[in-house]
């Protein structure tokens, strides 16, 4: 069997994509995850921030 036909024919399920960019996870979630959200948001807006910001060595 080619490894191709493997594939189509896994039993196991459905072959994911995991280099495919599926955006944020917009199910209903609870405050636990809303506020991951807010944590992760500004998380990345001080990231970007600092690494604008000059080097003063």
């Amino acid at each position: 069997m080619e490894p191709q036909e493997a594939a189509k024919s896994n039993p196991d399920g459905i072959i994911v994509n995991p280099t495919r960019d599926e955006g944020r996870d917009t199910s209903v979630g609870d405050e636990g995850d809303e506020a991951n959200d807010l944590r992760f948001d500004e998380e990345e807006r001080l990231i970007k921030e600092q690494s604008l910001r000059p080097e003063t060595d």
